[in-house]
């Protein structure tokens, strides 16, 4: 939800009229929506309305059956109130979108909003070669070679997700113009996207990143990191999803711990009688938050370090913030995003995990040991800052591309 958005947010500041739509329990659960003149909201039924798992037998074939008629009425309905629709942006888990559409005659653009690295390795895969060898490596142009389990999962022939993708790919070639949109941005993966043939119109429109911030209303964990130095504390988060298990977060804690350094750490369900959270209050210069504003911790001027599952949010948060990571990948596309930010962009230390598949303490300390003070991984995560916030700025290349999507579909 969020780089979409942010997406969404970016259009109506360069003048377009936008309705974010979504399904009817999606929107229902869609807090702190941005608000301003130009974007509305809406939604369309999924067969899925009260809520739910999403790993129900045939959700996604349903969600194609209710959805397209409904997504279709909307559009003709606007268009009947004075609101037509000349541009539909859809999704990564919506392929039937396009063909929406393109009954209506309104162009469309698949918005990716996972890396460049990722957009590769799909199009490699499912386009050109969809014999994957679980056993052997796997070779992209303009990327490192991958082993099979760098691979995104979503991608793998046995994820149920996978399908979605080669909808995708089936349907980008039913278009006269294929076009994607995609969170990243050409100081970051210019070369990468032009391997791609360029019959589909890639267009980089990232980072996209939230540039709003509240001040004037601290909280209590800024006002904790406005009594630190400058580049001396370790933030650590992972995400929505990912969770640890009570072995690894006393290891990650011990690690903090040994590393030396005050820490912000993130853990969304810690009760006050973990025994984490107790040593941490007791023993540690440390702080343990339910929830912070990731974008507004990464960007102040305390923080040195962070750990991160990487997820592609995460990392794009992390370049246009200028602050170096240690990579701790669970699933998905974690895995080749810790892989390009080492191999490729440097602005990264993996941790890595021993042979029962934990993080032990004394990797941690390891990676916090080499993030902190390593100046050359310092020096990479200022100039990918600098690219990162160029791409965003009036004659930059992702505004520039926003600019253009917004003239063509006039």
């Amino acid at each position: 939800m969020n780089p979409t958005l942010r997406l969404a947010d970016k259009l109506t500041r360069l003048g377009a009229r936008v309705t974010f739509v979504t399904t009817i329990n999606g929107l229902r659960n869609l807090k702190n929506r941005p608000s301003h003149p130009g974007l509305s909201y809406d939604s369309f039924p999924d067969g899925n309305d009260e809520g739910g798992p999403f790993d129900k037998p045939n959700y996604y074939e349903q969600m194609k059956l209710v959805g397209s008629v409904s997504l279709e009425n909307l559009i003709v309905t606007k268009s009947k109130n004075d609101q037509k629709v000349s541009f539909v942006i859809y999704g990564m888990c919506l392929p039937w979108v396009a063909q929406t559409a393109r009954d209506l005659h309104v162009p469309s653009a698949f918005f990716f909003f996972q890396s460049g690295a990722s957009l590769c390795v799909m199009y490699h895969l499912l386009k050109i070669n969809d014999n994957i060898d679980p056993s052997g490596n796997v070779e992209i142009p303009k990327m490192p070679l991958l082993k099979y389990s760098e691979i995104p999962d979503f991608l793998l022939p046995t994820n149920k997700l996978a399908p979605i993708f080669q909808q995708h790919m089936q349907t980008l070639e039913k278009e006269q113009k294929p076009c994607i949109l995609i969170n990243t941005f050409d100081g970051l993966e210019k070369e990468l996207i032009n391997s791609i043939p360029n019959r589909l119109n890639i267009l980089s429109v990232g980072p996209l990143v939230s540039d709003e911030t509240n001040d004037s209303d601290r909280e209590y964990y800024l006002q904790w990191l406005d009594s630190k130095g400058d580049k001396s504390v370790i933030y650590v988060s992972f995400g929505s999803f990912v969770e640890l298990d009570k072995n690894q977060k006393e290891e990650m804690f011990q690690g903090l711990i040994e590393s030396g350094h005050p820490f912000l750490w993130v853990i969304r369900n810690y009760q006050e009688e973990d025994e984490v959270m107790k040593s941490c209050k007791a023993e540690s210069n440390g702080l343990i938050v339910r929830w912070c504003s990731q974008v507004q911790v990464l960007s102040h001027v305390a923080i040195g370090c962070f750990v991160t599952h990487c997820g592609w949010n995460s990392v794009t948060e992390s370049v246009i913030s200028g602050v170096p990571m240690v990579g701790y990948p669970k699933l998905a596309d974690q895995i080749l995003n810790v892989k390009m930010v080492e191999e490729v962009w440097g602005n990264e230390v993996k941790a890595i995990a021993d042979n029962g598949g934990a993080v032990t303490r004394d990797e941690i300390k390891r990676c916090l040991n080499v993030v902190m003070g390593d100046s050359e991984i310092k020096s990479k995560c200022e100039i990918l800052k600098s690219l990162a916030q160029e791409a965003n700025v009036e004659g930059g290349s992702s505004h520039t591309n926003l600019k253009q999507l917004l003239e063509n579909s006039v």
